[in-house]
C-alpha cells in the first residue's frame, strides 16, 4: 500500500521541499496547496498546511533564481504546475513536429466573443457573427479553451459557454479580469484627430486641384474661342 508504515519510513530520507516537488510534478494538471497538503499531511512529521505553504515559496524561489529547462509557474487559484522554460520553445517546436493547428480567425473572433462577453449561447455567438458557430464551438471544446458554464432559463434549455482554465493558462491570465478591456483596442484621441487632420489636408488638395483642373479646362476653352474668331 503506498501508505503504509514501510513505505512511510522510506520517505523520512526525503525533505518535505523534496515531497512537495514530487507531488507537483507527478500531478497531471495544476494542484493547489490545499491539495498538496492532503496528500502529505500523513506523512512522518505530519506537515502542517503552512510548512507546506513554505517549502511550495522556496521551491519557486529557487527555481526562479535558477536558468533551468523546467519552470514552477503559479496559476489562477494558488493552482502550480511544472512546466518547461519558454525560452527553449523552438527546441521543443522542432521536437514535436505534429503541433496542433492554430486558431483561425473564425475561432479566435468566437473565443473573443465568448471571453469578454460569458457567459453566451451558441445563438448569441451567432447573433454577433452572422454566421453559424456550432463547429467551431465544438473545436474550442475539444481543445478545452472553454467550457459549458450552466443552461440558459429560458425556452429550451441552451448551454451557457465560458472560459476555462485552459484559456487562462494559454493567454497567460491570472483571471480573466487580465483581460484588455475593449476600450483598449480603440484608437487614442489624439490618433483619431491626426487621421481627421489627413483626410481634411487630402480633401484641400483635392479641393485645390479640382480648381486648378477647372481654371486650366477654363483656359483651353478661352484659348479655343480666340482661335477660333481669329479663324472667321
Amino acid at each position: 500500500m503506498i501508505n503504509s508504515d514501510k513505505d512511510k519510513d522510506k520517505n523520512k530520507d526525503i525533505n518535505l521541499k523534496g515531497q512537495v516537488e514530487a507531488v507537483i510534478f507527478a500531478s497531471p494538471s495544476p494542484i493547489s496547496e490545499d491539495e498538496i497538503f492532503h496528500v502529505l499531511k500523513e506523512e512522518p512529521g505530519q506537515p502542517s498546511l503552512s510548512d507546506v505553504k513554505s517549502s511550495v515559496g522556496q521551491l519557486s524561489k529557487e527555481y526562479k533564481e535558477k536558468s533551468q529547462g523546467i519552470i514552477l509557474e503559479h496559476f489562477p487559484n494558488n493552482t502550480l504546475q511544472f512546466r518547461t522554460n519558454p525560452k527553449l520553445s523552438s527546441i521543443l517546436e522542432r521536437m514535436f513536429a505534429t503541433r496542433p493547428r492554430p486558431l483561425s480567425r473564425a475561432a479566435q473572433e468566437t473565443l473573443a466573443i465568448i471571453a469578454y462577453r460569458q457567459p453566451v449561447t451558441r445563438v448569441d455567438i451567432e447573433f454577433i457573427r452572422g454566421v453559424d458557430a456550432g463547429s467551431i464551438i465544438k473545436n474550442l471544446l475539444e481543445r478545452e479553451l472553454i467550457r459549458c458554464v450552466g443552461r440558459k432559463d429560458e425556452v429550451g434549455r441552451p448551454m451557457l459557454f465560458g472560459t476555462s482554465d485552459e484559456f487562462l493558462r494559454v493567454y497567460k491570465l491570472k483571471s480573466i479580469k487580465d483581460l484588455h478591456p475593449l476600450d483598449s483596442f480603440q484608437p487614442c484621441q489624439s490618433s483619431v484627430e491626426n487621421a481627421f487632420e489627413k483626410i481634411k489636408d487630402i480633401e484641400n488638395k483635392k479641393i485645390q486641384l479640382d480648381e486648378m483642373l477647372n481654371f486650366g479646362q477654363e483656359l483651353e476653352k478661352t484659348d479655343l474661342d480666340q482661335k477660333n474668331l481669329s479663324e472667321n
